[in-house]
């Protein structure tokens, strides 16, 4: 699968930089399903939701089941969906909170 276009607040200078580096990703990784083999995991488990949403708001979903599962912390950050490239600050921060 071709990678998606870049969030509209990416710079000029990221999305050269990104542009050089991204790939396609192999289609398996989106029809292979996840196989637990010793149940629901145990481990502290995180959903960071990137508040810059495209019209399709393709997370959403995801948004909904984080916030109604026992086990999922959530947490919001004004970012695009690449808040590594848009948002790295304020993404350091949030993850230093998550692990902390």
């Amino acid at each position: 699968m071709p990678p998606l276009q870049t969030p509209p607040d990416t710079s000029p200078a990221d999305v050269e930089w990104l542009t050089a580096r991204r790939v396609h990703m192999p289609i398996k990784c989106f029809e292979t399903k996840l196989k637990l083999q010793n149940g629901e995991s145990t481990l502290p488990r995180s959903y960071i939701y990137a508040t810059r949403i495209t019209r399709a708001d393709t997370f959403g979903q995801f948004v909904k089941r984080a916030k109604s599962e026992t086990g999922w912390r959530f947490y919001a950050i004004d970012a695009s969906h690449s808040p590594n490239v848009t948002a790295p600050d304020a993404l350091m921060a949030l993850l230093e909170k998550i692990v902390a």
